[in-house]
């Protein structure tokens, strides 16, 4: 009975980690507050690991090295810029309440490359969290209330459910056939209403630049007419949506947004407080501010303190005074932090990217983790033009979970190779 008993002490780790690992994911979408707690905990038992067994910090490749100083530089920056501008607005709560958790990457790193998430555990809990999704906005719309209302802001949503319906169908191409595969590919089926029900039009355009990227990076030894037929297909089926009433209404009033304000002449014009238009005036607002501040930006929270201060100097529309952000990443970026803080910015995304097409895939665990990793950091990429995930909570705690765990996985699988190959 003695060994039994050891076995058992020796998963309770593990069956923790995942247990919170699966609340975190199943609760993020729609149930927001509630998941952040499982987030907390997780990020938290991380962090006691890794104090616990500081060595394997040395037990890493050199680009993954590179990758942790940067998200470490990119918070010294962030906090420098910050109190170097006089602490302005409410900066503290960004800083410690957002961008500081974004750190908790590197510790959730050790512990999910110690700690393996099996490929079932991982497809069942990512199936369950779109499924749990999609039940929730339908009840919402039987109800017929506004299913945007309900869980984090819909133009967060969207990527999120992206990234996972991205996942489910990496794994639907990667998987033996089985009954897993075949979940994976209703979890891709089911999470396509998701994406387009968050009504994030963001969302809809990254869909398809993702769609075709794949196609083609996925396909690189099929004839290029066969490439082309294949990308028009699916961009003809994810066009098809437009008949949808609810998705034709948000492209119309994009359209007619985007016509109304530049046939504007006042800076004042209703017409500038659109969806569209109040983002560009959000764009202007946020460059001048780089433009006076080029280095150090205005620190966090110093977006709306500056806007309320200049908008009418900067001839934009007053409503900016009422936002916290630029609605665009890279632009929020150098307003608030400067071209070193869009530097670290474009680092922390484009060095996963690098890692996922850089890594030589040894078996199909590393091959859909490696693809994960570039579907996720491709999303954001183009996503952060028109919103500014990162200064969020959500965006922060799904990458922060996710990269870590298919950084893990990568890692991992290039440990056990080296241990594996011939001396």
């Amino acid at each position: 009975m003695q060994p039994r008993l050891y076995l058992s002490r020796e998963q309770i780790p593990g069956i923790l980690v995942t247990a919170l690992f699966a609340l975190f994911v199943v609760m993020l979408p729609r149930y927001t507050d509630t998941a952040k707690i499982w987030f907390v905990l997780l990020i938290l038992g991380a962090a006691v690991c890794l104090a616990c067994n500081w060595r394997q910090l040395w037990q890493t490749s050199r680009l993954e090295r590179v990758f942790f100083a940067v998200l470490i530089l990119n918070f010294v920056w962030i906090a420098f810029c910050y109190y170097a501008n006089g602490e302005p607005g409410r900066g503290a709560s960004f800083l410690w309440g957002r961008h500081f958790y974004l750190l908790f990457l590197i510790p959730l790193f050790f512990m999910l490359r110690n700690i393996r998430i099996s490929d079932r555990t991982l497809v069942l809990v990512i199936f369950s969290s779109i499924l749990v999704s999609f039940a929730d906005i339908g009840l919402d719309l039987l109800q017929g209330a506004d299913h945007r209302e309900q869980g984090m802001n819909p133009n967060a949503f969207g990527p999120i459910q992206l990234c996972l319906t991205g996942i489910m169908f990496l794994y639907f191409l990667k998987l033996p056939s089985g009954p897993l595969r075949w979940l994976a590919l209703a979890g891709f089926f089911i999470g396509l209403p998701n994406v387009l029900l968050s009504l994030s039009r963001t969302t809809w355009i990254t869909l398809i630049l993702i769609s075709v990227f794949f196609i083609f990076y996925m396909t690189r030894s099929v004839h290029t007419w066969k490439k082309l037929a294949m990308a028009s297909v699916i961009l003809a089926l994810i066009s098809s949506s437009y008949a949808l009433p609810m998705i034709k209404a948000r492209v119309d009033q994009a359209l007619q947004n985007v016509s109304a304000y530049y046939a504007s002449e006042h800076h004042q014009d209703n017409v500038r407080r659109s969806s569209i238009g109040i983002r560009v005036e959000l764009w202007k607002t946020g460059w001048k501010m780089f433009l006076e501040n080029p280095v150090t930006g205005v620190g966090v929270g110093g977006f709306q303190v500056t806007a309320k201060e200049n908008s009418e100097r900067y001839q934009v529309n007053e409503r900016v005074r009422y936002f916290k952000y630029a609605h665009n990443q890279y632009i929020a970026a150098l307003a608030t932090r400067g071209v070193p803080g869009l530097i670290l910015f474009l680092l922390l995304l484009t060095l996963p990217l690098y890692l996922g097409m850089s890594h030589r895939a040894f078996d199909r665990d590393s091959e859909v983790a490696r693809l994960s990793l570039m579907f996720i950091s491709l999303t954001y990429l183009i996503g952060c033009l028109t919103e500014d995930h990162f200064e969020g909570k959500s965006a922060t705690m799904f990458v922060a979970v996710f990269v870590a765990l298919l950084l893990a996985r990568l890692s991992a699988g290039d440990s056990d190779q080296h241990r594996e190959s011939p001396t």
